[in-house]
Order: C-alpha cells, then sequence, then structure tokens
C-alpha cells in the first residue's frame, strides 16, 4: 500500500468531520492539476467550473452526505474517467487524471461515508507525485504528499482558522504541482 500505514489506520478510526476534512485537503493539493491543465481550453470550461463547485462543497463540512452523489454523476462524464484501451502517455493527461481521480474518490467518500475511499483518495494524489519524482530529478513531491496527509490528519477541525490555514497551504502545494508538471511539458 502507497498510504502510510499510520495514516491509513487513523482514517480508519476517524470520525466523519475529520474525513471530510481530509478527502477535502487531498483533493485541493491536486486540484490544479486539473484546473491548472485542463482550464485553457474552453470546450473543458464546464468541467473546471464543476471540479472547482465540488471542491468548494468538499470543505462545507455541514453539506449532508447525499448533496455528493449528483456530483458523483456528474463527475463520471469527465473525460479522464472514461474508460480507454489506450494508455495515458502525454504528460497533461496524466496529471489531469490524478486531479479527477482524488476528486472521484473524495466525492465518494462524502456521497457514501466508506472510509476505502477516503484511503483510495491519498492512494490517488501519493501516486501521482510518486511518479512525478520519477520524472523530476531530485524532487520530493511524494515525500512532502505524505508529510500533508500526516498533517491533515492532526489539524482542529473545530478551529475555522486551522482549516483556512490547512487550505492555504493546500492551495501553494497544488501551484507548486502544477509548476513542475508545467516545466515537463515545456521539456
Amino acid at each position: 500500500m502507497v498510504v502510510d500505514e499510520a495514516v491509513a489506520e487513523s482514517l480508519r478510526g476517524a470520525e466523519r468531520v475529520r474525513l471530510a476534512v481530509f478527502v477535502a485537503s487531498c483533493t485541493e493539493r491536486m486540484a490544479q492539476l486539473f484546473t491548472g491543465l485542463r482550464g485553457v481550453d474552453p470546450v473543458r470550461a464546464e468541467d473546471v467550473d464543476l471540479y472547482l463547485t465540488t471542491l468548494e462543497e468538499l470543505w462545507s463540512l455541514d453539506l449532508p452526505d447525499k448533496a455528493f452523489s449528483t456530483r458523483m454523476e456528474a463527475l463520471q462524464g469527465f473525460v479522464e474517467l472514461q474508460p480507454s484501451e489506450e494508455e495515458l502517455v502525454d504528460v497533461g493527461d496524466i496529471y489531469a487524471f490524478y486531479g479527477v481521480l482524488c476528486m472521484r474518490y473524495a466525492v465518494l467518500y462524502r456521497a457514501c461515508g466508506d472510509v476505502e475511499d477516503a484511503v483510495r483518495c491519498a492512494h490517488a494524489a501519493l501516486t501521482a507525485l510518486g511518479q512525478l519524482d520519477r520524472n523530476i530529478p531530485h524532487s520530493a513531491f511524494f515525500e512532502g504528499e505524505g508529510e500533508f496527509q500526516r498533517r491533515a490528519m492532526l489539524v482542529d477541525t473545530d478551529t475555522e482558522r486551522s482549516l483556512l490555514q490547512l487550505r492555504d497551504d493546500d492551495r501553494a502545494a497544488s501551484r507548486e504541482r502544477l509548476l513542475a508538471v508545467n516545466s515537463r511539458l515545456q521539456k
């Protein structure tokens, strides 16, 4: 398993609010890999809008879980989640896929409450960043994601300031990841 065993065990024993914060946090760190790579294509504008709206909803911890069922159906229509016989080889396609996959598992967790979907969300992020590390010499994105995941499990979910700081840090990490992927695209 790619997910740190201690994180996976903590997820399996965590309350709903902590799990909701965790999947929102993972998705926030992966968000710009989708929005930044697909946002330049006008054909994908609706998908980017849906992604961003859903990301906001993931951070709405009081939003009823049933609200995510319709989001799941809409996400299933994304090109990245369509079955294909062709292997992904384009750098942009690969990381946009992981951005959507992470979102998919976050939404599944919120819709159904299955803790294993939260673990899968973490796994998708770690897999993407492990690949990024293999393609960018001397990078430590995988290790950094593991640290972000451990920290998300410890954040004070009752303090708005703590949650805002977590989200700000996640956004900064997401920008850094997009910059790294864009540098690969320019080679």
